[in-house]
């Protein structure tokens, strides 16, 4: 299958997934603002709505599919690409959740659309790169680092949750994301066999840990800037990654048009606080 359409795919479950665990979570939040629930019946409630369910069963497709797009091609083309998901989010927040995208939203949406169509232009098709252990070990520890800082300057209260917890987001799903190409390196074909792998439960752990903060950051943030930025964060890790540890060829179209993706996801991010901003602003 080829690995443009198979990211793509990836992309669109996952992302139908987060608006899911969205509309679950705004739900939950609207419980416990009324004191209609604690915070450990709020947490079952979550597991027992059914959008939630909904969610797990598209997000674990996704993640299916992202694997076999791994096997497929380099993490540096791959990760980036699923960006692609974030024009979905965008248009289901803007039909579903009534947010609106002014002139230069769409402007920072239409960059990363482009960007996407770059990436896809200079897709090639090959087996998964040879991992480079030592450097996966030092890359994972240095991610795990930023992380714990990262936490504590949350319980802090020295940096905004809205801020710092899709940064933490967007390093486990994109540690994950290397983690994934490296268990398809080592690995091929996948199969029952693959329940042996130790690097299997690593890629777990790391992308549970990214779910169990996305869960909070939705509690307490706006999907239409929680995602793209987390999407930015796992991006620049994958394609560090991607050329640190498997010795991918850092080809010009996908330099460029990584840079577009994650310009244009800045772009939007940054319109969307500043409206977010003078929204709140006494007066």
């Amino acid at each position: 299958m080829n690995v443009v359409a198979t990211t793509l795919g990836a992309a669109f479950f996952i992302q139908l997934g987060y608006f899911l665990w969205k509309l679950s979570a705004d739900k939950q939040k609207e419980r416990l603002t009324q004191g209609a629930a604690r915070t450990g019946s709020a947490l079952l409630a979550t597991l027992g709505d059914i959008r939630w369910q909904l969610g797990l069963l598209a997000t674990t497709a996704g993640w299916i599919l992202f694997l076999q797009a791994t096997s497929l091609g380099d993490i540096s083309l791959v990760q980036p690409l699923m960006s692609a998901g974030d024009v979905m989010l965008v248009l289901l927040a803007v039909t579903y959740l009534k947010e609106r995208l002014n002139p230069p939203e769409w402007f920072g949406l239409a960059v990363t659309v482009a960007g996407g169509v770059l990436m896809a232009i200079g897709a090639e098709e090959r087996p998964a790169g040879t991992t480079g252990g030592l450097h996966l070990g030092v890359l994972s520890g240095a991610v795990l680092a930023i992380c714990v800082v990262l936490a504590g300057l949350v319980r802090a209260r020295r940096i905004s949750q809205e801020l710092s917890l899709p940064i933490i987001i967007g390093l486990s799903f994109g540690m994950g994301a290397i983690l994934s190409e490296a268990l398809t390196a080592n690995q091929l074909p996948l199969g029952l066999h693959t329940l042996a792998n130790p690097m299997l439960y690593a890629v777990i752990a790391t992308n549970a840990v990214g779910l169990i903060v996305l869960q909070m950051a939705f509690r307490n943030g706006r999907a239409s800037v929680i995602v793209p930025v987390q999407l930015a964060v796992a991006n620049g890790l994958s394609v560090v990654g991607g050329i640190a540890v498997f010795h991918e060829p850092a080809r010009a179209l996908q330099i460029i048009g990584a840079c577009l993706i994650t310009g244009g996801i800045a772009l939007m991010k940054a319109k969307s606080s500043d409206a977010h901003s003078k929204a709140r602003a006494p007066g």
